[in-house]
């Protein structure tokens, strides 16, 4: 059975999460989230999730990695690895590299995208998490620059990529191509 490992990607805050639970409504897939992978891994509690931005990329990314083969489900059809290809770090955005989405095996990209204003109010209400504060120029350009690295993973592993917004879940359902109702 070939599994399509697919990644969903965007900004802190755009609201991955949010779409991919719309999706499974129609859907079936196991999903995974970078963060939460990273946090088992790391065995830190998850109201500390977001302290790891902090952490070592390349240590992070070597656990996600680890923590993805051991949780995904040799029976899924579709797995869905909910995360980021660049990273709020104290030093700016790090871009997360080509090699983890290789090791991980994804067969299809998507970008989730949304208005910054959206994705500020998004952030500014979620009392769970503590991500830097941004005006929305900033994230706007944090955007930009996580579409165009998605974008340029998906040109080295020559997979399919797409923009998607959070109106796309019949589209996505689609995407994804052969996998079963829910």
């Amino acid at each position: 059975m070939n599994t399509v490992v697919v990644a969903l990607v965007g900004i802190s805050g755009v609201g991955k999460t949010t779409f991919l639970h719309r999706l499974a409504e129609h859907t079936a897939f196991q999903h995974l989230t970078g963060g939460s992978l990273i946090v088992e891994a790391r065995g830190v509690r998850r109201d500390e999730r977001d302290k790891l931005r902090f952490d070592d990329l390349d240590e992070n990314q070597n656990l996600l990695v680890q923590g993805f083969e051991l949780a995904r489900d040799p029976e899924a059809r579709t797995i869905v690895l909910d995360g980021h290809v660049v990273i709020e770090s104290g030093d700016g955005l790090e871009e997360l590299p080509v090699e983890v989405f290789r090791a991980v095996g994804i067969t299809k990209l998507f970008h989730l995208e949304a208005d910054v204003a959206q994705i500020n109010a998004n952030r500014a209400g979620d009392c769970t998490r503590q991500r830097p504060d941004q005006n929305l120029a900033t994230l706007s350009e944090h955007q930009r620059a996580s579409r165009e690295h998605a974008r340029f993973i998906a040109e080295v592993l020559n997979i399919d990529f797409h923009i998607v917004k959070h109106g796309d879940v019949e589209r996505c359902r689609g995407l994804l191509g052969g996998v079963d109702d829910a």
